[in-house]
């Protein structure tokens, strides 16, 4: 996957990748989009135990949303 700037997590060049279906339904849900497509979920790691950033962002916009929006941990 190749790098993307990410403006959320405030780092230069983070990996991201599209969203999953559950992720990507949960998205539609939450903000009543029908389609998700270009969503996609930043992987910068947060901590020493794997935690990832989560905040999302669009192939063509870094900031799709007013404030942050973060994708839940999976279950």
């Amino acid at each position: 996957m190749r790098k993307r700037s990410c403006f959320t997590c405030k780092s230069l060049e983070e990996d991201h990748r599209f969203l999953e279906p559950p992720e990507a339904a949960w998205l539609k849900k939450h903000t009543g989009q029908k389609n998700v497509n270009t969503f996609m979920v930043c992987m910068a790691p947060l901590d020493d135990e794997g935690k990832q950033c989560r905040n999302l962002r669009t192939s063509f916009t870094e900031r799709p949303f007013r404030e942050p929006l973060r994708l839940p941990e999976p279950t």
